[in-house]
């Protein structure tokens, strides 16, 4: 440092670099820019709960921070990524007739425990909901922790459960000589092996999740989490570095509605020319707006005298809040441009021409589609994965090799996810550019269909299979009904001719 002062003070001839710019000392611009370097746990575990609690107020009560928080739900997770098993017939040596059969009773089971409630520990949402459920907290509180017991209720098939537990209980419990930050415990090599969770906010009674199982080594428990820095053990709330213009703008609005409800309140005052004289009770009031037995009242067409030295007045509460829109606009410009989000999709206020609102959609897609993979990543696979473990442990299906080759356990495990298509502003443009990117070549109609629509293509084609077969048959009674020689029925139920 002292030899950077040294080159700031004195060596004028020295060609230009970061010492006379970003790493200038003596520049009075840069002179209240801290530039000391602290640890992941300084800068993010020591300050953890406060951003948490801050980003859960906003997205309770501001209105900015809950549409970009639930436009990243509806847009990432929408009605749920489903599966599409994707099974590796070279790996295993069968043949793709064999994988396609094998796929379909794979997805079916998969369904019977994704789609009811019975997957969720709590009994209340299926699968697609916990997706939406995660995607929220883990955007909300930085990071979002799912166990996974086995619990068996009532009237159920599966023991496996998925339970989405709360940020907040994961601390550190006290007088522990492990290294844990923030509820993280690391081995020697920093990398994390258990989770310490509070039973509840006020108890003192810590829980220590394992991450794999000590016997059989599965999962059980998973944390979603974008990383920032190397080494870093909790999240950080996706609306942090903008939680002061996410405050300001609810400071505003709440002045301007205070503003609006005085605005709305009819005051008079009565003013004299003796300014140390003023109104004690009601009844003195009432003497001045009386004059010879008449009573003085407002009404349409109304003129009155008042006494000598009196005058009406009103009180006028309206501010000129003209600026307010564009203040709010230059906010949520700055917003969407720190969690990628253009602003026209996070207002949903497309005004501009058909090219400018595509790109708009087009910008914010991709950062969906980056969050949908690392959800995929994180939360569908290794939970469809310790579905099939237990299956196949259970005995509910045969995977020949799967216990006992990791890599034909993988090529077992292989799947896609498929969710809801981006929105579309002209659709009839959209499906011609699909058309005409098929058909030169550029692209395939799987990928078309899961982009357009959301589906899986092969899916599509044996319904429409079943479709064409349906309608061949309806043509063919229709020509029976009513295109025959003479044995055609009628509405009466004669035979046409008689």
């Amino acid at each position: 440092m002292r030899r950077n002062k040294k080159r700031n003070r004195t060596n004028k001839m020295d060609p230009v670099n970061y010492a006379e710019s970003g790493a200038s000392l003596v520049s009075t611009a840069l002179s209240d820019l801290i530039h000391t370097l602290n640890s992941t746990e300084e800068d993010i575990e020591d300050n953890k709960d406060v951003l948490m609690g801050r980003s859960r107020q906003l997205a309770m009560g501001n209105a900015l921070a809950i549409s970009a928080l639930k436009k990243f739900r509806t847009n990432v997770v929408g009605t749920g990524l489903k599966l599409k098993s994707t099974i590796d017939a070279d790996i295993l040596g069968i043949s793709e007739e064999e994988a396609e059969k094998l796929e379909d009773k794979l997805e079916s089971l998969w369904e019977y425990w994704a789609e009811t409630t019975e997957c969720d520990f709590e009994g209340q949402c299926n699968f697609y909901q916990l997706q939406s459920l995660s995607m929220l907290t883990k955007l909300r509180d930085g990071e979002c922790f799912v166990a996974l017991p086995f619990r068996r209720g009532p009237g159920e098939v599966f023991d496996l459960k998925i339970r989405i537990l709360d940020s907040a209980l994961c601390s550190s419990p006290t007088g522990t000589l492990k290294k844990i930050v923030n509820g993280i415990e690391s081995d020697e090599q920093g990398v994390p092996v258990a989770y310490h969770f509070k039973k509840s906010y006020s108890s003192f009674d810590f829980v220590r999740i394992s991450k794999f199982g000590s016997e059989t080594g599965r999962r059980n428990i998973l944390m979603l989490m974008e990383k920032e820095r190397p080494g870093q053990k909790r999240g950080v709330p996706i609306l942090a570095p903008v939680f002061e213009e996410l405050h300001q703008i609810t400071k505003v609005r709440r002045a301007e509605l205070k503003n609006i409800a005085v605005s709305t309140i009819f005051t008079g005052f009565i003013t004299s020319e003796g300014g140390s004289q003023h109104m004690a009770t009601k009844s003195s009031l009432e003497k001045i707006v009386k004059e010879d037995g008449k009573e003085i009242k407002l009404g349409a067409g109304n003129i009155w005298a008042l006494p000598p030295g009196q005058k009406l007045e009103f009180a006028n509460p309206n501010r000129q809040c003209a600026s307010l829109e564009v203040f709010i606009s230059s906010v949520a410009k700055n917003i969407g441009a720190c969690i990628e989000i253009p602003y026209e999709v996070l207002m949903s206020s497309f005004n501009s021409s058909y090219s400018a609102s595509r790109a708009s959609l087009n910008e914010a897609w991709r950062t969906y589609m980056l969050h949908r993979e690392w959800h995929i990543t994180e939360f569908c696979k290794p939970i469809y994965a310790e579905f099939l473990d237990y299956i196949v442990d259970k005995k509910i299906i045969e995977l020949p090799g799967y216990r006992e080759n990791l890599l034909m356990r993988r090529a077992y495990q292989s799947s896609e996810w498929f969710g809801n298509s981006a929105g579309q502003i002209d659709p009839l443009k959209e499906v011609k550019a699909s058309v005409e990117k098929v058909r030169s070549g550029l692209s395939t109609l799987a990928r078309e269909s899961k982009i357009l629509t959301g589906t899986d293509y092969e899916k599509t084609y044996k319904q429409r299979k079943r479709e064409i077969k349906l309608e061949g048959e309806l043509e063919k009674l229709k020509k029976e009904f009513r295109g025959g020689e003479g044995n055609v029925l009628v509405a009466s139920g004669q035979k046409k001719g008689e």
